[in-house]
């Protein structure tokens, strides 16, 4: 494959370690003549992703959300800039391995893993990112509980919660995780709602959606009763606005990922 530019989204370096990974980076890209430019990951623009064969994100998953939310269908690879503090599911590269890594890409002899996407809609205005790992509808501060009606399919009813996640197959490895969600294979065309720390008294309770796996033709719909609510993909975007009455619908998008794995 023929690398004529190439971004490399990073996060600022907190250590000596990471500082080193980050130089590592940039040497083995001039040492191929590769041209890129260095975007931080808390500054991006979608005229920075444009006409780029590769995008590299150096630091830990967070920075690789970040640069997802930008990517259209670049190839995106991610490399951990510090293996001992960052968990780095995303991250297929790291000091041992990234230089083999871009000759593989140069010789045009890896593998794409297509990653499942989610898109959201507030009030029919489409989200402008799409989340690869989940989707957060809940109370803007975390103490707050959120209130919403839920609709999946020809269900509905009104809850009370912390929040709830929709999750893609890669994000079934992530926060969904620690909601007792199931690990869908990273292939699968599904995915999945939970809701966290359902709260049930005489006002709110019986509830029968509170965890649920869909098909790329499903989608789920929740309308807010809160005075601060919002929507955030990847916990890495902006909050979205989602106030009493807003209608939010979440489905898969038909925009995969193309990562590096």
């Amino acid at each position: 494959m023929k690398i004529t530019d190439t971004l490399v989204v990073y996060t600022i370096p907190r250590s000596k370690e990471q500082k080193s990974n980050l130089e590592l980076v940039k040497n083995s890209l001039m040492k191929h003549k590769i041209d890129y430019k260095l975007a931080n990951r808390d500054r991006l623009r979608k005229a920075y992703f444009q006409n780029k064969d590769l995008i590299i994100a150096v630091g830990g998953d967070g920075t690789f959300l970040r640069a997802a939310h930008f990517a259209g269908k670049q190839l995106l690879l991610g490399v951990n800039s510090d293996t001992k503090n960052k968990e780095g599911f995303f991250m297929k590269a790291d000091k041992n391995n990234f230089e083999k890594k871009l000759k593989s890409i140069i010789k045009n002899k890896f593998v794409i893993k297509k990653l499942q996407r989610l898109e959201a809609c507030i009030n029919n205005k489409k989200v402008d990112v799409c989340a690869l790992n989940e989707f957060f509808v809940g109370a803007r501060k975390s103490y707050h509980a959120a209130k919403y009606i839920i609709w999946v399919g020809n269900e509905k009813e009104r809850q009370k919660s912390s929040g709830v996640l929709i999750a893609t197959p890669s994000g079934s490895r992530a926060w969904a995780k620690s909601c007792c969600s199931r690990t869908l294979p990273l292939s699968s065309n599904k995915f999945q709602f939970v809701v966290r720390e359902p709260y049930e008294g005489k006002v709110f309770k019986d509830y029968r959606l509170k965890y649920g796996i869909l098909d790329e033709k499903q989608e789920i719909s929740l309308v807010s009763e809160m005075l601060e609510g919002v929507i955030v993909a990847d916990s890495v975007s902006r909050e979205y606005k989602f106030k009493a009455g807003s209608k939010a619908i979440i489905k898969l998008s038909r925009n995969y990922l193309n990562a590096i794995w």
